[in-house]
């Protein structure tokens, strides 16, 4: 245990590498959406879907992954999952298909399904008491700082080497990376036995399910607008692609800051979990409306700003409040509530598209994700501190 102490700062430097990846993978393809819409012939809706097919089975090794970490080691998981998202990305770099970039994303996912419960898997695995929080909301903040990232650098990326080249440069990110991990990043202890997951202990607990929703309502409403807000710049206020990419990516870059700044909050007790939670949940149920009804580029950026500090606040709370509800099996709690958000992530982006097919505009889309976020921060309301062990 020492030693794992004595190597946390290194670790959470791999682990925050390793969060930038993967997300960066996950999200490549939204800013290409109207490029892949005119080259692909196909609808809003079946690009939504994209994202469907890559958080479907995201979402579903959740628990697996989980499970996978706490037997395995995280390193070991994080390392086979990069290697799946290198090969799944190459691949669609060299596809004109869509049914085959559709298959490859539900490949994909697998990857950076198990890469992103490893990460928060490996996190508690070196660091312990009241630094969690801080490290937890870092490991946090470089997924949305990948997610973000490529809705900012894609668009000029796609200039320069073609919607093909965008899926090789990204997965040959996380092939270098791949080896980096595996000679360079510090181990985590295996078990010879999976650890006995006592499903009473997750299904039963209210928290968890309260937390599944609130991943629901922060992670997965801010990875769906971000599959659109580049769209809706583009569309609904007329601005160019790469300067609707430099405004869109806040909503996802932000949360560098609000990630790490949620877990401060709690790390230093200016407010409890609960109140976190609700508080950001009401705030992103009042961005989405006011990003949804903008009708102007400083209408949006201010909107988009907020919303994108408000989602970022909740992570740490969240995925420590899993940790401490589950004690014994951290990696299948974390696993089971980010199901939840993955779900989100899953079925929101084509609804999305199918309402702007409909209606013509993005405000009935982003009342819907307004939605979502308020049934969570209501619903945070009942959160109770963790029972007794």
């Amino acid at each position: 245990m020492e030693l794992l102490w004595a190597q946390r700062w290194k670790a959470l430097g791999f682990v925050t590498a390793l969060g930038f990846i993967f997300s960066a993978n996950y999200t490549n393809h939204g800013p290409l959406v109207p490029t892949l819409i005119k080259d692909l012939n196909i609808t809003l809706a079946l690009a939504g879907a994209l994202t469907t097919a890559i958080f479907l089975t995201h979402g579903a090794l959740q628990i697996p992954g989980g499970a996978l970490a706490d037997k395995l080691g995280a390193k070991r998981v994080a390392l086979w999952s990069l290697v799946i998202i290198t090969v799944g990305n190459c691949l669609i770099g060299l596809s004109d298909s869509y049914y085959q970039i559709l298959a490859l994303k539900f490949i994909i996912g697998i990857g950076t399904g198990s890469a992103f419960i490893a990460g928060a898997r490996y996190v508690p695995t070196f660091f312990a008491g009241k630094e969690i929080q801080r490290a937890q909301g870092v490991y946090g903040g470089s997924i949305l700082l990948g997610s973000g990232f490529v809705i900012y650098g894609v668009p000029h990326l796609l200039a320069a080497v073609g919607w093909h080249g965008v899926f090789f440069v990204t997965g040959g990110m996380a092939g270098v990376f791949a080896v980096l991990w595996h000679f360079l990043a510090p181990d985590t202890p295996s078990h010879t036995t999976s650890p006995r997951i006592n499903w009473t202990n997750v299904l039963a607990n209210p928290n968890i399910w309260l937390l599944s929703w609130t991943q629901l309502g922060s992670f997965g409403v801010i990875i769906a607008a971000g599959v659109w807000v580049n769209t809706l710049l583009i569309k609904s206020i007329h601005l160019d692609p790469k300067t609707a990419g430099m405004v869109g990516s806040a909503v996802l870059l932000l949360g560098i800051i609000s990630r790490p700044l949620g877990g401060l909050i709690l790390e230093q007790k200016i407010l409890s979990t609960r109140s976190l939670l609700v508080s950001a949940c009401a705030g992103l149920t009042l961005g989405f409306a006011w990003i949804g009804l903008s009708t102007t580029m400083g209408m949006a950026t201010l909107a988009i700003f907020f919303t994108g500090i408000m989602a970022g606040l909740p992570f740490a709370g969240i995925f420590n409040g899993a940790r401490d509800n589950c004690p014994a099996t951290p990696g299948v709690a974390m696993g089971f509530v980010n199901t939840w958000g993955a779900a989100g992530v899953m079925i929101l982006p084509p609804v999305i598209g199918r309402l702007v097919d409909i209606t013509g505009t993005f405000v009935s889309g982003f009342y819907v994700l307004a939605g979502v976020a308020l049934a969570a921060a209501l619903g945070c309301l009942a959160l109770k501190p963790p029972r007794p062990v």
